[in-house]
């Protein structure tokens, strides 16, 4: 099974955890990328290598799948930087379910997540034969939820006190797509 994707638009690619670290560092260290999911910023590249470590030993185990997203380009700048990471995680086999998140670039338009996230989810549905995503991001991340919404998954509710982080208890909001919702 081929875990690499592409687009009209990008490559949506597994990570290579010895050479990836800088250009995910160069993503991740802006902390609005990730201003909807409880995560503490990056403040050293080195820390963009323990994740990819993660990210390895997840996918191993079949726990999770994490994929960098490049646009097409023949300006290697463009190559060289990365336009999202998306993270399938919480791989539920029995259930067929999983947790599906983005951190993305400033200047991703919607239309742009659209199209990377039609192929991660067709691949989950069709190819992994998952039956239900799901979101979960703060309550506050406007932007984002309404990128939830406009990809089509449907809100579910705000789950209180979820998770401790940062000696803080965290409420998230819960969004779902199933296979079946697909057109």
């Amino acid at each position: 099974m081929n875990w690499n994707l592409e687009t009209e638009h990008f490559v949506i690619r597994l990570p290579l955890a010895d050479q990836d670290g800088d250009a995910l560092f160069g993503l991740l260290k802006n902390p609005q990328v990730g201003a909807h999911l409880p995560r503490l910023p990056m403040f050293v590249s080195v820390q963009s290598l323990d994740e990819l470590r993660r990210a390895t030993m997840r996918f191993q185990a079949r726990e999770a799948a994490t994929w960098l997203v490049l646009r097409r380009s023949d300006n290697v700048d463009d190559l060289a930087a990365f336009q999202a990471r998306i993270t399938l995680q919480n791989i539920n086999w029995m259930l067929s379910s999983a947790r599906l998140q983005w951190e993305l670039a400033d200047d991703v338009k919607r239309e742009e997540l659209a199209e990377m996230i039609s192929a991660v989810e067709s691949f989950c549905f069709d190819e992994l034969q998952l039956h239900r995503l799901e979101l979960r991001m703060v309550p506050e991340a406007a932007e984002q939820r309404a990128n939830a919404e406009a990809l089509g998954y449907q809100y579910e509710g705000c789950l209180p006190a979820q998770m401790e982080f940062d000696e803080r208890w965290i409420d998230q909001v819960l969004y779902s797509r199933l296979a079946t919702d697909r057109v």
